[in-house]
């Protein structure tokens, strides 16, 4: 399914197969499957992904409780609890201001199973794998190409229907790692990862961030058979990111010191005259890797 004719037929959206559930005006949840094509170093789904996860049931909700106006995120927030396994993960949205000019909404991540239910519901108290707020600026419908029109009749449900990935998230968005050490990774435009501006997703934009901030702070650290998980992001969206391809630059800010490990990732469009599009802080953890057996 398409809400107004986004996403396109082929889209990153379509790929992760999501689904999606709006409760109510004012709540909504969204899930996506886990496989090793979007899972890192610890097993658990890249908080990029996670980040796009609750990104997509943001817009859900302020779709319908905004409307006819529209919006545009303005900064997202993710902080991961412990790794998300799955089967499957869902994020489950819910207003918590609605002002004039923007509306916050903060989000939940569980570990669901195939038919949706709490993976530890069995404990009766079931914990989440992360925790995620954003905040939507309002941009006032002045026409109808700038308005969209929800549904009333609760619940509504749609998917978001693909191929799936056969490769890595990072491989199948086409970015690509040019300076580890300065955190520089590269990511053309494309309609595959376009939000309905015509702009990259935000979602995607914070999961460049999170491999540059990957790349450089593993580079800082230098250590052998280890690899840095990224576990926290606090994402700014300044402008844009219509033209590309995106370039990001990274300034670690802790490599290590007292166990933190932490950077901020500048994303800039290039095409679009070298504008900084978007900040991320980043926040990591260090996981061992295990050598390959030797017979």
């Amino acid at each position: 399914m398409t809400l107004g004719g986004y996403p396109p037929a082929r889209h990153i959206l379509g790929d992760l197969g999501m689904v999606a559930e709006v409760t109510s005006e004012s709540e909504a949840r969204m899930r996506t499957r886990v496989t090793p094509h979007i899972t890192g170093a610890d097993g658990g789904v890249r908080a990029g992904v996670l980040a796009t996860l609750v990104d997509i049931v943001g817009g859900a909700i302020a779709a319908g409780a905004l409307q006819p106006d529209w919006m545009a995120t303005a900064d997202l927030a993710l902080q991961v609890v412990r790794p998300a396994i799955g089967p499957w993960v869902e994020a489950r949205g819910t207003v918590v201001r609605k002002g004039r000019t923007t509306l916050v909404i903060e989000a939940l991540v569980f570990e669901v199973t195939d038919d949706g239910s709490d993976l530890d519901a069995a404990t009766g108290d079931p914990s989440p794998v992360a925790w995620a707020s954003m905040t939507f600026a309002v941009l006032k419908a002045r026409n109808p190409a700038s308005s969209i029109q929800m549904p009333t009749e609760f619940p509504i449900r749609w998917e978001f229907v693909g191929d799936g990935l056969d490769t890595s998230i990072v491989d199948a968005v086409d970015l690509s790692v040019v300076d580890a050490v300065g955190g520089r990774v590269s990511l053309p435009v494309q309609e595959y990862v376009s939000n309905s501006f015509g702009a990259v997703q935000g979602g995607v934009m914070a999961l460049v961030a999170e491999v540059a901030g990957a790349e450089a702070l593993e580079a800082a650290q230098g250590s052998d058979g280890a690899s840095v998980v990224v576990t926290d992001l606090q994402v700014v969206y300044l402008a844009p990111g219509r033209h590309g391809p995106i370039a990001t630059t990274a300034t670690v800010l802790d490599a290590g010191s007292r166990g933190r490990h932490s950077a901020v990732v500048e994303l800039v469009d290039e095409g679009g005259e070298g504008r900084l599009a978007t900040v991320v802080n980043i926040g990591a953890t260090v996981v061992d890797i295990p050598a390959p057996a030797t017979s």
